[in-house]
């Protein structure tokens, strides 16, 4: 059983976290994606491949519900479906150079804004983000070291 304490620094984390996210999507000025595209888009890149099944997974949404995501993807040739090579039915959804290229972009749009906030902080302010940091990749990957 967790304390009162911790209970209410997750709940200020997810909340800020959740800000966090809004504020960085709001900064893009020409969004490519939706939403949901965006987060499904960001899944593929960092997972280098992954199947639909498992994208749907991820995502939290029923698998037509990410069929039509994907759909959209492929259509603007951001993503491509390949042949899975453990499942010869099934496929695996891979970011195509247009898709790093155009989420790359992207990323450089959102951060830009938070990398200025990060230049204004001083030298101590900027070893305690670094800190908080790495206290947060724990609370999010416990088992890395």
């Amino acid at each position: 059983m967790t304390d009162a304490t911790s209970r209410v620094l997750a709940t200020d984390l997810s909340v800020l976290a959740t800000r966090l996210t809004r504020w960085l999507r709001a900064a893009d000025d020409a969004p490519s994606l939706s939403g949901p595209e965006a987060s499904a888009m960001a899944v593929v890149i960092h997972s280098n491949g992954i199947n639909p099944s498992q994208l749907a997974q991820y995502e939290q949404v029923r698998r037509p519900t990410i069929t039509r995501t994907i759909d959209s993807l492929v259509d603007r040739d951001f993503v491509r479906r390949d042949p899975d090579p453990t499942d010869r039915r099934g496929t695996i959804i891979q970011a195509t150079a247009a898709g790093r290229e155009m989420w790359n972009a992207g990323q450089a749009r959102r951060i830009e804004p938070l990398a200025e906030r990060v230049s204004a902080l001083n030298m101590v302010e900027r070893r305690q983000l670094e800190q908080a940091l790495l206290l947060l990749e724990k609370l999010v990957n416990p088992n890395k070291e």
